[in-house]
């Protein structure tokens, strides 16, 4: 995933119990950090119910994940 990619939840991550509630968010990677001293980590600007939200997302977080929480809708 780089910069401009528009993105969704996956399904594997939207199927966990608790976590539907973003199934029709679409958002795109404004920012993603790459470093060599600390967790990688992406920003993605999500559209949300006619609004918008920016979250940022670490390499802590997805790494404890046994699925890809994202997947590219569009590049």
């Amino acid at each position: 995933m780089k910069v401009g990619d528009v993105v969704k939840f996956s399904k594997e991550h939207t199927d966990q119990p608790g976590l539907d509630y973003p199934k029709g968010w679409l958002g795109i990677i404004i920012d993603k950090f790459v470093s060599t001293l600390s967790a990688d980590r992406m920003v993605i600007m999500w559209s949300i119910h006619g609004g918008s939200h920016i979250s940022t997302y670490d390499e802590e977080w997805w790494s404890q994940l046994d699925y890809d929480p994202f997947e590219v809708v569009h590049e």
